[in-house]
Order: structure tokens, then sequence, then C-alpha cells
């Protein structure tokens, strides 16, 4: 019985570090505001996603952004057409890295990241809507 113990926690231990890397959250290249500003400018924007609750996004978000909370966008990112990716944002960066995360991992390739999130849009002095 002692044997079984010592090789099931054996066993346990050898296979942890492939579940600690399976675990760890994928992440997207990010773009910095002025550049996906620019993408937008020019007509090749990602859709921008603010992945924000519904009354942080009617209190400013950039102009066109879709609002999809975080912990439903790998649900529903059918519901939005992104020939050129998807760009999320949250306030300054963690919600939108669980996002992409959760995006990454169910298989949608062109995901970005918005640098310093929309505390770093706003700071850039680039427009910010308020639906208030």
């Amino acid at each position: 019985m002692h044997r079984l113990g010592i090789a099931i926690t054996l066993g346990l231990m050898a296979a942890t570090p492939v579940f600690a890397e399976q675990a760890e959250p994928l992440e997207a290249p990010s773009i910095s505001p002025a550049a996906l500003h620019a993408l937008r400018e020019s007509g090749a924007a990602p859709v921008v996603i603010d992945v924000r609750s519904p009354s942080e996004y009617a209190s400013g978000h950039i102009p066109g952004a879709v609002n999809i909370p975080f912990a439903q966008v790998a649900k529903r990112i059918g519901e939005v057409e992104a020939p050129h990716g998807v760009a999320l944002y949250c306030m300054v960066g963690p919600r939108a890295r669980k996002g992409e995360s959760a995006l990454l991992a169910s298989g949608v390739e062109e995901v970005f990241h918005l640098e310093g999130g929309l505390a770093a849009w706003r700071a850039a002095g680039l427009p910010v809507e308020d639906t208030r």
C-alpha cells in the first residue's frame, strides 16, 4: 500500500508541470493607442471590443467600440464580424487580458491588446464617447 501511495505521488508530481503549462493564460500582441487610432482612420482596423461592464462602457468608451463584458467574450464573439481581427480593452488591462486569453484558447487568431487600455487612449488625447 505504501508503494502505491509513493507511485501515485510521483506520478502527480511528474504531471504537475504539464498542467501548469496548460493553465498559463495565452497573451495577444499589444497595439498602442496611436497605432490603433491610425488603423481606424485607414479603415483596416480590428473591431474594438470594450470588455468592461455596460455601466462603465456608458460612462466613456472608444467611439464605435462593441461592449461585450470579458466573462462573455468567448461565447459572444460570433456576434462580431471582424475581418481584421479584434482589439480588446478595459480601463487598464487585466480584464482585457482575460478576455483575450479566452478568445485565443477558443481558436480566434487575430486578437490584439490595447496597450494601457482606455486610460492610455484618453492620455493620448484620442476621442472618447459618453453615452450616459
